[in-house]
């Protein structure tokens, strides 16, 4: 069984248009959708690891109405939640998918407010998990009130019950995150290409940022950037893959990171080896871009694009 943590989960809108256009008044029509699910880094991995068979319990915070319509529509989709209630509301996202223009909106609200009490309440709740669970993944933004050294207590209180953990989060994170020393670390560079005060762009630097950050953390075994889908590049710590899917046709690029992380998982659980496991993890992102919704909609597609990845091996 896995565990998600969303602590600034989301309840998500989705609008996709033919053209998207500032100062201007949009009304949808026909061949136009406008769709909305629950939402949040890990609730995307915990409904896609659903969708692949995988048992998976979401954990969080939630909020008033929003939260329990959050939560609800999480237990559609077979999912255990075990969020934790608290004062103010679960925020609202929105995504403007242009298709014409082939460009993405983001409008992501800060959240709500998490008081000391809650947080010292949810912790309580996460360590009681870990005995229920064989792997954590951490993923999305910080909601407010909730300091950087969560990432700590969480891997620490895991790795005492030799429990692995992944975080996928902003970069601005790093310095929190080489202390903690996850199992994996997948940073999430969609507004901020810098690691550790550094601008990061292109397979060289993203291998020389990986081993630089795995030299500082004996740990962590992976360290994933998959900013760039063109070029996924994974650094263990005795070499790196670069994996490059052929032939690939985008049509929305939102959960692409969530769907590349949750096919890590299902494999990573499942004992496939290595290189596998990355392989069928950029298969799951494949198939996520290549569908107009959010998570995949046909989990079988993964299993048909696995031969459409290709992968180099740099060794160190």
């Amino acid at each position: 069984m896995v565990l998600t943590v969303t602590l600034n989960p989301a309840i998500d809108k989705i609008l996709v248009v033919d053209s998207f256009e500032v100062h201007k008044l949009h009304r949808l029509t026909k061949g136009e959708m406008s769709m909305v699910s629950a939402g949040g880094k890990g609730v995307n991995i915990a409904n896609t690891l659903s969708k692949m068979g995988d048992e998976v319990i979401a954990s969080g915070f939630a909020g008033g109405h929003a939260g329990h319509m959050l939560c609800d529509a999480i237990r559609k989709e077979g999912i255990t939640t075990n969020f934790i209630f608290t004062q103010g509301s679960t925020r609202t996202n929105i995504s403007i998918l242009d298709r014409k223009n082939e460009t993405l909106t983001e409008i992501n609200d800060f959240g709500q407010e998490i008081p000391k009490e809650d947080i010292e309440f949810f912790m309580e709740n996460y360590e009681r998990l870990l005995s229920r669970v064989e792997l954590i993944a951490i993923a999305g933004s910080l909601p407010q009130g909730v300091l950087p050294d969560v990432y700590i207590q969480m891997v620490d209180l895991a790795r005492k019950q030799d429990k692995r953990v992944m975080v996928h989060t902003s970069p601005k994170y790093l310095p929190v995150l080489l202390e903690a020393q996850p199992f994996l670390i997948n940073p999430d560079m969609r507004s901020d290409h810098s690691i550790l005060g550094k601008r990061v762009d292109g397979v060289d630097q993203f291998i020389r940022s990986g081993r630089e950050i795995l030299e500082k953390c004996p740990n962590t075994e992976y360290i994933i950037f998959t900013h760039r889908l063109e070029n996924v590049v994974a650094v263990s710590q005795t070499k790196a893959f670069v994996l490059r899917p052929r032939d690939m046709n985008i049509v929305n690029m939102l959960g692409y990171a969530d769907a590349y992380l949750a096919g890590f998982i299902h494999a990573y659980t499942k004992s496939e080896k290595e290189v596998e496991v990355l392989r069928f993890a950029s298969a799951a992102g494949l198939t996520d871009v290549e569908d107009i919704y959010k998570e995949i909609s046909d989990i079988d597609k993964i299993g048909n694009n696995l031969s459409r990845i290709d992968i180099e091996v740099v060794k160190f």
